[in-house]
């Protein structure tokens, strides 16, 4: 019973050695560096980003979607945001906000017998966007991460040369969708570099 007993003490201070948090040697107080990233609304986004004692990071965003063109249409987006994260005890997890604005531009040209007909419009958006996800940094700055949230329109400016009532539905829906209505957001994938 006594080297049953033994044995357990043994056992259970091997473990508590084990459970103690293995010590770091990274100093990396201060990173920055460039993170891409393929999501939803902006299909291609490129930060700079800082990251501060692996607590705090800052970063400016630019999105876009490549120009669509059709025969008859042509579709431009382009986004610009600040980025704000917080990360909790140091590591990948974290909670952000972005502060931007989007711009959606469209253009249409209609030709009937020999009159051509041009028409555009724009929609610029002001927005904040929770989220929260995960970004990975391992040595030497090698970055991959994820994150989800929500796009809240603050306030937003339509332009066109028809009035809004005389959009056909599928244009006023979308532009409506995209500029005045409470959005999911997500990036699939996030993937840069951090020294």
């Amino acid at each position: 019973m006594e080297v049953f007993a033994a044995t357990l003490a043994l056992l259970l201070a091997a473990k508590r050695e084990t459970a103690e948090p293995p010590k770091t040697d990274r100093t990396d107080h201060f990173q920055v560096g460039a993170i891409g990233g393929v999501g939803f609304p902006r299909p291609l986004a490129i930060e700079g980003m800082v990251k501060i004692e692996r607590t705090f990071g800052l970063g400016l965003e630019y999105g876009a979607l490549p120009t669509i063109t059709t025969p008859n249409v042509e579709v431009s987006y382009w986004s610009v945001a600040g980025d704000a994260r917080y990360f909790f005890m140091r590591g990948p997890f974290f909670i952000g906000l972005k502060v931007g604005m989007q711009h959606l531009a469209a253009s249409a040209a209609m030709t009937v017998a020999t009159y051509t007909v041009s028409e555009q419009m724009t929609l610029e958006t002001w927005y904040v966007n929770p989220r929260v996800g995960v970004l990975f940094t391992w040595k030497p700055g090698f970055t991959l991460g994820i994150d989800a949230g929500v796009q809240l329109p603050i306030t937003t400016s339509t332009i066109s040369t028809l009035p809004m009532s005389q959009l056909p539905p599928e244009v006023s829906s979308t532009a409506n969708a995209l500029g005045n209505s409470v959005l999911p957001t997500i990036d699939l994938l996030r993937i840069g570099f951090l020294l």
